[in-house]
């Protein structure tokens, strides 16, 4: 009902416009009946464009032209209906024939510049814009426009005529002004360009990116000088100001003055008026050339302490100055940093993650056990904490903790073939040393799934099949593909011997083994003792008595050993 009355107000209201075209008469002279009829469908119409119900809405536009072709706002309201469906090939031709009709209505010729620009037609638009721009010219806005599509068109020159009339009756403005630059830029108008961008600098003098191209342009004409001097009077006005500094410093940095270029870039680092996210950025882009240079590493060491001076509330000034310690390769220098980033921002994982690989580097195990405990707290779902934390405990001796954190770790790795390998091998050693070897087969052959090439589970899983005397079979193929991949290595040599011990073949044993001697073996203990096993086994017993009684010296206390040498028998 609501609606329905709006209606007939707005149809009243309607019709008293179509009366008051008989305004100069001195009788009022009613609408006829096709009037009327035209003013509902219109109406109507419009109602159901707003509603979204387009096709009713162009049938009743549709209606409204068998009564009055020639009504400009039927082919308006046309155009808006189609453009509200972008079809704007459609609306382009509604909104022609609207302004072609009533070329003098201001929204009519936008409406159809705008749907032509829709389409990238900017020659069309420029000449709609020229037409309606000639009608209002203290229009600026509309002779922006203008002008930007001619430039779009391609037509600089007029575009500037055009810019020109603009700045004539508002003055320089930011806008117009860049835009002329770069129009003189692009023509190789150096001169020109440079007048505008101090036309700016005038108006805008806190405006440092204009400043920055103002300098650009002075060294396109090789003008490094004026480029310099241009910034030295900026801070010399505004000697706070960090980004002249920085600009300074690029600028000797491109003539290689690289002494002058460090000074400038330190005050600008020592500036807390720069933000830090602008310091670390500049540090990150000087990353590579530190990584190369010694002097460039030294150099950004001393602006990563400029940063910690500036920012000591800052986690990230600490964690960019623990990169740069890392890479110098001061380790506990880098491990200082990032613990103090993480008290201040216990969050960042990237951090955590640079003090668990480095107390493990330097075998900071009990630091390594805490810090990774902590970390679990903080990052629950990320396995390589669960990792370390591990490799911590096995270090530790603390077994049943070190085969918890590996079995959960192992579970949460995704698509990393090369973590999965090395924390289930770390689980299948947790697991021998508790004595569950079922569980720790299983690990091992887990391991081998992810890396069937694994050296160190080859040889660990291999060997301890042979200390428990099962799937000797299984633990020679093992061995065999770690003496292909590395023949002499002298502990993959103990191992296959032993395993040929472990199947009785004794001669080919001792060979193995004494190759494990010759290879670097006669340092172990554990070699110097299986060999002595290997020449007992073959009658050579004086000699086994021999090695033993080294393999002791080398061991110390060990009492199973301590008995073959005393009673000169392995006493298995």
């Amino acid at each position: 009902m609501i609606i329905r009355g709006k209606y007939i107000r707005f149809l009243g209201l309607f019709l008293l416009v179509l009366c008051a075209a008989s305004a100069k008469t001195q009788e009022v002279v009613y609408p006829s009946e096709a009037e009327i009829q035209f003013a509902r469908r219109f109406i109507d119409a419009e109602k159901e464009r707003h509603l979204g119900n387009y096709q009713a809405s162009l049938e009743l536009f549709d209606r409204c032209l068998i009564l009055n072709p020639q009504s400009d706002a039927v082919h308006f309201g046309k155009g808006k209906v189609y453009l509200e469906q972008e079809q704007y090939g459609l609306a382009e031709t509604a909104f022609e024939s609207a302004y072609t009709l009533n070329p003098d209505n201001k929204w009519y010729a936008l409406s159809y510049a705008q749907v032509l620009l829709d389409q990238l037609k900017f020659k069309e638009a420029s000449q709609v814009y020229k037409k309606v721009s000639a009608s209002y010219p203290q229009d600026t806005e509309l002779k922006l426009d203008y002008a930007n599509t001619l430039l779009f068109a391609g037509k600089e020159k007029a575009a500037l005529k055009v810019y020109d009339e603009i700045e004539a009756i508002t003055g320089p403005s930011h806008e117009i002004n860049l835009r002329k630059s770069e129009y003189f830029i692009s023509q190789h108008k150096y001169e020109a360009a440079v007048v505008e961008l101090k036309k700016l600098i005038a108006l805008y003098p806190e405006d440092t990116q204009l400043y920055g191209m103002l300098a650009e342009l002075y060294r396109v004409q090789g003008k490094v000088d004026e480029a310099i001097q241009m910034f030295q009077d900026a801070y010399k006005a505004n000697p706070t100001n960090p980004i002249f500094q920085l600009s300074l410093a690029e600028y000797y940095d491109r003539t290689n003055e690289l002494d002058t270029a460090f000074s400038y870039l330190k005050k600008a680092f020592l500036n807390p008026n720069l933000d830090i996210d602008r310091k670390v950025g500049v540090l990150l882009r000087m990353y590579d050339k530190a990584e190369q240079d010694q002097v460039t590493r030294q150099r950004v060491l001393g602006l990563c302490e400029a940063v910690v001076e500036t920012h000591p509330g800052e986690a990230k000034a600490y964690s960019i100055y623990g990169d740069f310690l890392n890479l110098e390769g001061d380790k506990t220098g880098a491990l200082r940093q990032f613990h103090k980033a993480t008290e201040l921002d216990p969050s960042r994982f990237a951090i955590w993650s640079q003090i668990l690989l480095i107390e493990s580097e330097l075998n900071l195990t009990e630091a390594l056990a805490d810090d990774s405990e902590r970390a679990l707290e903080l990052f629950p779902a990320q396995p390589t904490v669960y990792f370390f934390n591990g490799i911590a405990n096995t270090q530790l001796e603390r077994w049943e903790a070190a085969v918890k954190s590996l079995r959960i770790g192992a579970q949460m790795v995704i698509g990393n073939n090369a973590l999965s390998a090395q924390m289930l091998a770390s689980l299948g050693d947790a697991y021998h040393e508790v004595g569950r070897e079922m569980s720790s087969d299983s690990a091992y052959e887990a391991a081998l799934l992810f890396d069937p090439n694994n050296t160190y589970v080859l040889n660990n899983y291999s060997y301890f099949l042979s200390l428990r005397g099962v799937k000797l079979e299984r633990a020679k193929e093992m061995s065999a593909k770690t003496l292909t991949l590395e023949p002499d290595n002298p502990s993959y040599l103990d191992t296959y011997g032993w395993i040929l011990y472990k199947m009785n073949a004794f001669e080919e044993a001792e060979t193995y083994l004494g190759k494990a001697l010759f290879n670097g073996g006669e340092n172990s203990a554990e070699v110097l003792e299986h060999f002595g096993d290997a020449l007992f086994q073959l009658d050579r017993k004086e000699e086994a008595v021999g090695y033993w009684k080294r393999a002791l010296e080398l061991e110390g206390e060990n009492a199973p050993l301590q008995r073959k040498v005393d009673t000169r028998t392995l006493n298995e």
